[in-house]
């Protein structure tokens, strides 16, 4: 090797050494954080579309890519922005875009103008077939989204044509079918022309009915069936029937479904499948509330006794308060999804503070169902012996009709039916006797209450309840305490104990009244996936007359959002009573 070689090979190692700083400083510099702005789309349904479509925010906040990557993901970004707004009707959108690089921020600005949103200048929608006369898709149309002189909107289009084969699937227009979908967009005028045509063929009936493995006589069962061979198909029918004989709680399993593949002369046969359910059911379980405290609870059903689908139902609950003993024999009325008959036998013996009862009941219940509706009517005769305090055991009889109608909606949390977000409970009761007919003494009373659960926010909720009774009676001292009206406990004034607010005797014991009023109002918060925390304030009391004092309490709690229903734990004070202790308050069950 030659001198002049190596000095040159030295030199180029030095320029090296000196430049290495410089570029490592560079690469530095080059180290940037990502952001990027879009101006120009203020709707947020559009603005989030965008959003969803432009891959460069998968980079938003972090480094920023290398130049090159940039530089490309950016002009995509162009392509993207224009492509989510087409859907909404904007095909004259223009997008333009900088890269401005800082010392510690890179940012991509866009700049867009939405332009001209594209019209529906023709909307023709052509039904054909036997479903042009159905009410139900006249009714539907008058829905549809689509009408002329509005903005093009992708998705009302094909909502439209989802609604159009949803109904044709419900219906039984099973050989329904789009012969025509044709959309034109007319971009120098910004107008399009929609043309929809469904040819629905003629509608299906239902046809003969396959049942597999039923143990009930299949008269009994019919009773579910409200449809017959023959009648227009509706794919509701099946769903009801479904829910039905899965309610019923005979069958284990339930399969329900139209035999398309066998459809003929313009029938669908429809095969029922029903698996058994164990014929006895027992259950035990301990338990424990601050009004009943520790108990126990044995229960035994027979859920068919013959063929014809009677059911019997007994249930034990023995507490450290009350021990109660109930028997029912019920009997499936003409559709047995909907109505019942009931034959009920109780006997309830209670001792707590200075109450003693023992109350021997036997009754005759009628019940209906409706879709959101539940009405009782109901005859019970009942002998109560009881004693307040220190006072002589008392002893009455009474033969008590009564009317009681119920209404319950909810929204219902999907994968918890036992948790509420948003949903209203009202009952009323009307019940009374007469000394003239089998009673000691003549009453009417009337009970209204209900409870709303609404949530303000996706964390935020407010509850709020009230129950109100009146009594009118010629011989209030023969009212037995079951008919009597108390307040106090979890689920009425909380901070007071079960059934200790009312009027009392000369002894100082709470005896109940004819009167009630209890109103309460619920704060609760979701701090956690199962939790809430709660604040609450509740007021009311019972008496002999109306303007007897209401008495107020608030308090704290927590609950915990378990599969079989909230489990609330409450701390509640009587502010009325300062000198009352703070009491706790543990209930388990729905908000409804």
């Amino acid at each position: 090797m030659t001198r002049d070689w190596w000095i040159g090979w030295v030199l180029l190692l030095g320029c090296v050494i000196c430049t290495a700083p410089t570029f490592a400083q560079q690469l530095e510099k080059t180290q940037t954080t990502l952001e990027i702005n879009i101006a120009g789309v203020d709707d947020e349904v559009l603005s989030n579309n965008v959003r969803s479509y432009l891959e460069l925010l998968d980079y938003a906040g972090q480094t920023a890519p290398a130049s090159f990557r940039l530089r490309y993901l950016a002009r995509r970004g162009d392509t993207s922005i224009k492509q989510a707004l087409e859907p909404f009707g904007y095909y004259h959108t223009q997008v333009s875009h900088e890269i401005v690089r800082e010392q510690d921020v890179t940012y991509v600005n866009y700049k867009v103008d939405v332009g001209q949103q594209t019209q529906l200048a023709l909307v023709a929608i052509n039904i054909t077939g036997e479903m042009a006369e159905d009410p139900e898709y006249q009714r539907l149309r008058r829905k549809f989204t689509l009408k002329e002189g509005q903005p093009f909107i992708h998705a009302n289009y094909e909502k439209v044509k989802s609604q159009l084969r949803s109904l044709a699937a419900e219906r039984g227009y099973y050989d329904a079918t789009f012969t025509q979908q044709d959309v034109t967009v007319e971009l120098s005028t910004a107008t399009a022309a929609i043309q929809l045509s469904l040819d629905s063929g003629e509608r299906y009936a239902f046809g003969d009915v396959s049942i597999c493995c039923n143990h009930l006589s299949d008269d009994f069962l019919q009773r579910y069936f409200q449809f017959s061979q023959g009648e227009p198909f509706h794919t509701r029918e099946l769903l009801d029937l479904q829910v039905a004989l899965v309610s019923s709680d005979y069958f284990e399993n339930v399969e329900v479904a139209p035999l398309w593949d066998e459809a003929t002369a313009g029938e669908v046969p429809v095969s029922v499948r029903l698996t058994p359910n164990q014929r006895d059911f027992y259950q035990i379980g301990p338990g424990y509330g601050t009004d009943t405290r520790a108990r126990l609870t044995l229960a035994f059903d027979r859920r068919w006794i013959n063929d014809r689908g009677h059911r019997l139902s007994t249930l034990m609950r023995l507490s450290e308060v009350q021990n109660t003993g109930f028997i029912d024999y019920i009997i499936p009325g003409t559709n047995p999804a909907r109505d019942q008959y009931s034959i009920t036998g109780e006997i309830k013996d209670r001792s707590y503070e200075s109450l003693d009862s023992t109350l021997y009941k036997a009754g005759f219940r009628d019940t209906r169902y409706y879709d959101d509706w539940q009405r009782t009517y109901q005859l019970a005769y009942l002998r109560e012996d009881f004693r307040f305090g220190d006072n002589p055991r008392e002893s009455s009889t009474f033969l008590v009709p009564s009317a009681e109608f119920s209404w319950v909606k909810n929204d219902q949390d999907s994968d918890n039916r036992n948790l509420i977000d948003n949903g209203l409970r009202f009952s009323v009761k009307l019940q009374g006797a007469s000394n003239s007919a089998g009673s000691d003494a003549s009453f009417v009373a009337v009970s209204v209450g209900g409870k709303a659960v609404h949530s303000l926010t996706e964390r935020w909720r407010v509850l709020a309840r009230g129950e109100f009774g009146v009594m009118r009676t010629s011989n209030f001292d023969a009212i037995p305490p079951s008919l009597r009206f108390f307040a106090g406990g979890d689920h009425s004034v909380r901070g007071y104990a079960y059934q200790q607010l009312g009027p009392e005797n000369e002894d100082g014991v709470i005896i109940g009244g004819r009167y009630l009023g209890v109103t309460s109002v619920e704060f609760d918060y979701l701090v956690a996936p199962d939790w809430r925390v709660a604040v609450f304030s509740d007021y009311g009391n019972s008496g002999m007359e109306w303007s007897m004092a209401w008495r107020q309490s608030i308090g704290v709690g927590v609950r915990w959002l378990s599969p079989i229903g909230p489990v609330r734990l409450d701390v509640a004070q009587a502010i009325d009573e300062p000198n009352r202790p703070w009491r706790l308050h543990l209930t388990i069950g729905p908000d409804l």
